[in-house]
């Protein structure tokens, strides 16, 4: 297997008239630029990334490409090569990341030609088999329809799960996880999603923000925060208005959201040892005290058994008690490998990267 090199240099791969494509090593002023003024989202929520500057240098094996229509960048798209744990073991994948059009080029066709001359390079460049992913909103059907021309298609489904407390409290047996027992964890990590698919742990500890609940001396729970900040432009439905324009300004219960900077906590790679699922509302309540906010949000297949859990145990707070739930297609491209090795039974749950999904 032949893996693509990861470019040390912008090269040109694409050029008809006042339209250029170019792939590059590392995020540009321009891209950053166009990136923080992407809304995301259609019909469904519609929200705007925050800390491109400081997150999008870890991205890993990165392929940056930029579209130029008469000198100026109007549109990125970026994959991330990496090594996933599949159905069959072990597979060369590339991750879609940070897609965007400028909004008065948006329905011209340059999304799709952009998306296209990518997977294009990555093809010729690469021996099969590999295989390209990404998470696409449901209500973001403009993305979904161009990754569909384009010869994805959907093998599972995320459902957004919210987590908030108003005054979180911080538990005694809550701790940061000491690195000398990264090596551990990580093994312990391995077993609990062994019969997942598209899992990837590279990015937990990141920032050595893996935190546990220890009872005796042994760890109970465990999980992977990363702090988010996103501007929320609008919410749909009467739910949304009450999220967008009242709880702001409630007393208390606006310590929930703030629209303009809502500051909350990505999960993900959570640990729970059997018979002490209860622990894992005190471990995320913990750790949401921890930084000083009130709400996560963590990227569940429907068909895992963490989002069982979670359902089950209730007391989820209010954010997920308003919020309508949010789905996310996982779209799958393949070369040289069929969607059955990737994923071997429709029910076999996604492991979601939330350094991926925030």
């Amino acid at each position: 297997m032949k893996p693509s090199l990861a470019p040390t240099l912008s090269q040109i791969i694409y050029a008809n008239a006042a339209i250029k494509i170019l792939l590059g090593p590392e995020p540009t002023p321009e891209i950053i630029n166009l990136l923080r003024n992407t809304v995301y989202g259609t019909h469904g929520p519609r929200y705007q990334h925050t800390g491109h500057e400081n997150k999008i240098n870890h991205i890993l094996n990165p392929f940056f490409f930029q579209l130029l229509k008469d000198e100026q960048v109007i549109g990125t798209y970026c994959l991330s090569q990496r090594r996933v744990k599949i159905a069959t073991g072990e597979a060369l994948s590339f991750y879609g990341r940070y897609f965007s059009i400028a909004p008065q080029y948006k329905g011209q066709g340059y999304g799709s030609l952009l998306k296209k001359e990518a997977i294009a390079y990555i093809e010729r460049t690469t021996t099969p088999p590999f295989f390209f992913y990404s998470y696409i909103e449901e209500s973001n059907q403009r993305s979904l329809a161009i990754s569909k021309k384009d010869g994805y298609q959907p093998i599972g489904t995320l459902e957004a799960v919210l987590f908030s407390r108003l005054y979180p409290q911080q538990d005694a047996r809550f701790s940061r996880l000491s690195s000398d027992k990264y090596p551990d964890m990580l093994l312990q990590l391995q077993t609990t999603y062994q019969d997942y698919t598209l899992v990837q742990l590279d990015r937990v500890f990141y920032e050595q923000n893996y935190f546990v609940l220890k009872e005796n001396g042994e760890i109970i729970a465990g999980v992977q925060a990363n702090p988010v900040a996103w501007h929320i432009v609008h919410m749909p439905g009467l739910t949304g208005k009450i999220v967008m324009q009242v709880l702001p300004y409630v007393p208390v219960l606006n310590r929930l959201i703030n629209p303009r900077n809502h500051q909350f906590l990505a999960l993900e790679a959570v640990y729970v040892k059997p018979g002490h699922e209860k622990a894992l509302l005190i471990l995320l309540e913990s750790t949401l005290a921890y930084f000083g906010y009130t709400s996560a949000l963590l990227m569940l297949d429907v068909n895992c058994p963490l989002r069982q859990q979670l359902k089950s145990l209730g007391h989820l707070g209010l954010m997920h008690a308003l919020n309508k739930s949010i789905y996310t297609q996982v779209m799958v491209k393949t070369r040289g490998i069929t969607q059955k090795e990737i994923k071997s039974y429709p029910k076999q749950p996604i492991y979601a990267s939330a350094f991926d999904f925030s």
